[in-house]
């Protein structure tokens, strides 16, 4: 005689939040000494641990076309359905398309 899997909602806690309560190391200074060029290709990849400029969540994974390049941010025209939109985010949440 088997018995029956246990479920609801506390069923396997332990082992769900065990990813969550490791800590991750601090993450490099790599993605700052990359330069982007006017007409290059970037996707949008959110880094949750800046929330200095965050781009909504809807970007995440989009390629957008760099327009301009400060200091600190990248302006990218990214194509959400019919629409291009503007989006001004830091560097922290792009990377290069290919990468």
């Amino acid at each position: 005689m088997t018995t029956k899997k246990p479920s609801g909602r506390s069923y396997g806690f332990k082992h769900k939040s065990r990813y969550v309560m490791t800590k991750k190391g601090p993450r490099g200074v790599s993605f700052l000494l990359r330069e982007y060029k006017v007409g290059e290709r970037a996707v949008v990849i959110i880094d949750p641990s800046q929330h200095k400029a965050l781009p909504h969540k809807r970007y995440h994974g989009k390629v957008g076309l760099v327009i301009a390049v400060g200091r600190r941010t990248v302006t990218l025209h990214v194509k959400l359905g019919n629409k291009t939109k503007t989006l001004i985010t830091r560097l922290d949440h792009i990377k290069p398309f290919g990468v």
